[in-house]
């Protein structure tokens, strides 16, 4: 079976060892070269079992939420090519949306 490429984004739970506290949720896109979107995301799920490896000397650890998304990108990866993408339909306006679903962090003029 031909392969083609995938983007997968995946959220992920950082949080402190000490108590469990959660810190961070981290989205991450991750490029694929897979035979199928469940390929891909059979490859997101390893790759991310490698991203969140325990790191004995560090105060955290990483889990994935279990949360994927798989994007068929249609063209071989290159300078400009979309990676990733996805729309929700919405009655806020832009400002009240990134409010809403996007931390401060992204700092887009609120």
């Amino acid at each position: 079976m031909a392969k083609e490429w995938y983007s997968v984004k995946g959220l992920f739970r950082w949080y402190m060892k000490a108590g469990g506290a959660t810190d961070r949720i981290e989205e991450r896109v991750v490029l694929f070269e897979a035979e199928s979107f469940e390929h891909a995301l059979d490859l997101a799920e390893l790759e991310a079992a490698q991203y969140c490896a325990n790191d004995e000397q560090a105060n955290y650890c990483i889990e994935p939420t279990g949360w994927w998304h798989a994007y068929w990108l249609g063209a071989t990866p290159a300078s400009g090519i979309e990676v990733f993408s996805r729309s929700a339909r919405t009655e806020l306006s832009s400002q009240a949306f990134i409010r809403r679903y996007y931390p401060k962090s992204h700092n887009a003029g609120t």
